[in-house]
């Protein structure tokens, strides 16, 4: 390209060369706006004066009025920073009968640089206007007629037919979000992934990672019991986790029972627990609902065609209100949600806890409390509190007569989804005497129960 010199007249498809004063500098102020009228604009900065007073100050901000003159027009403000940077003016002409632009003619002029830029970074608070619907529809400003501009007798002032306007008592203090805002970065995916977004609707709301896929076979109780796992689930949990011992040996168990909750099976397979949720799909699915929820069952076994399935049903004890577990301190299975605000925490005037098996500790451990210490968790004795506030007892885990016999005794011919193969009102039957059972654990130990009893 062929070089120009400055002021001249330039083809667009041509440099040029620009002088350029050093000395010359200016103050700039991104304007968040198109500027038709520069004095308009510059009204809304406060004047050249205004500007001044700020430029003379180094920790002022620039507050631009988007209303000048309403004192209810919250301003935004520009923060000041250091800039490195040109103040060009450039102008284009066409070529004598061309309408286009495209073979246009430039002039460049360096006009000095800029050192101080005032930018407008910080949100626009929301405008609380006077105005008020008139009798037309139309909004009416009524800012002359609540702002006193000149002297004014004040009964006059009182008298005036003018409608309430009540701003807020106070705007927002900040004008950046707080730095704990949850802005999070673009996720980063590995080479290959593909996002399944693109193939759903758009009223739908996606996932931000690709969704993990779950080979366990959950059953409602009206389905159709599965003989075996899906192929594409043993390929996958096998890749993800191979232990022929450890499958070979959770297959005995379901071949010994075929119906198991988790914590019975954490008490007798000796492999690693954590490694469960792999083996499992291989070899049993679980109901979701049914007297046998919350179990695992061995595939192909249908326990509502087998009366002796009765055994494996579930009792699902909770610790109710006011009752023992809100006096010894029965620990939750989970965590509990805690506040996190400590001004939304009350302080309740509730009876004091007490630590059963520290009071336990107290005193010389018998023969009868070791063994009793060596059942299983999943297992219900009389003679010990559940562990937790709720349990998944199976029937057959529970080891008190007086229950036994009424699992024995309740028989139906018929399978049902709410009572299994029990009559009606068994299960309950089993929780009323569990709770009095445990009422009398306490008082055995010496803790009195008699508000409960009341």
């Amino acid at each position: 390209m062929e070089m120009e010199k400055a002021h001249n007249w330039t083809d667009f498809d041509k440099l040029t060369t620009v002088p350029y004063n050093k000395h010359r500098k200016f103050v700039g102020v991104e304007y968040p706006g198109i500027i038709k009228n520069p004095e308009r604009a510059l009204k809304t900065l406060g004047g050249i004066d205004n500007l001044e007073k700020v430029y003379s100050t180094t920790n002022k901000r620039a507050d631009l009025h988007f209303q000048p003159g309403n004192i209810f027009c919250k301003p935004a403000f520009a923060e000041r920073a250091a800039a490195t940077c040109l103040l060009l003016k450039v102008k284009r002409r066409r070529r004598k009968g061309e309408k286009s632009w495209e073979s246009c003619q430039y002039q460049v002029e360096v006009l000095g640089s800029l050192e101080t830029m005032y930018t407008f970074n910080s949100m626009a608070d929301f405008q609380y206007l006077p105005v008020v619907k008139g009798k037309n529809g139309k909004l009416e400003q009524i800012h002359d007629r609540i702002v006193l501009s000149d002297f004014v007798d004040r009964n006059e002032f009182i008298d005036r037919d003018v409608p309430v306007f009540l701003p807020p008592v106070i705007f927002s203090r900040f004008d950046y979000p707080d730095k704990d805002y949850l802005y999070r970065d673009a996720v980063v995916h590995k080479p290959g992934y593909v996002n399944p977004d693109k193939d759903r609707p758009a009223n739908l709301i996606g996932t931000v990672r690709e969704k993990r896929k779950v080979y366990t076979v959950f059953l409602n109780y009206n389905d159709e019991v599965p003989e075996k796992p899906q192929e594409e689930a043993v390929v996958s949990l096998r890749l993800k986790y191979n232990a022929p011992q450890g499958e070979e040996e959770l297959a005995k168990l379901f071949e010994q029972r075929p119906v198991w909750s988790r914590t019975a099976l954490n008490s007798f397979y000796t492999g690693k627990l954590d490694k469960l949720k792999y083996l499992l799909p291989l070899v049993s699915f679980y109901y979701l609902n049914g007297p046998w929820r919350c179990q695992w069952v061995r595939f192909g076994y249908d326990p509502r065609k087998h009366p002796e399935a009765k055994m494996y049903q579930i009792v699902d004890y909770r610790a109710r209100q006011n009752s023992p577990a809100d006096i010894v301190g029965v620990t939750l299975k989970r965590s509990p949600n805690v506040i996190a605000f400590p001004a939304m925490k009350r302080k309740n005037a509730n009876a004091a806890k007490i630590n059963l098996t520290a009071a336990r500790t107290q005193k010389t451990t018998t023969p009868e409390e070791s063994e009793e210490s060596k059942i299983p968790l999943h297992v219900y004795v009389p003679e010990r509190l559940p562990p937790c506030r709720q349990m998944f007892y199976q029937m057959c885990d529970i080891q008190m007569e007086e229950i036994q016999s009424i699992i024995e005794n309740s028989t139906v011919p018929v399978c049902t989804e709410k009572d299994g193969w029990c009559q009606k009102g068994t299960v309950e039957k089993i929780r009323d005497i569990m709770t009095k059972r445990a009422l009398e654990v306490l008082d055995s130990q010496g803790i009195s129960v008699s508000h409960i009893l009341r």
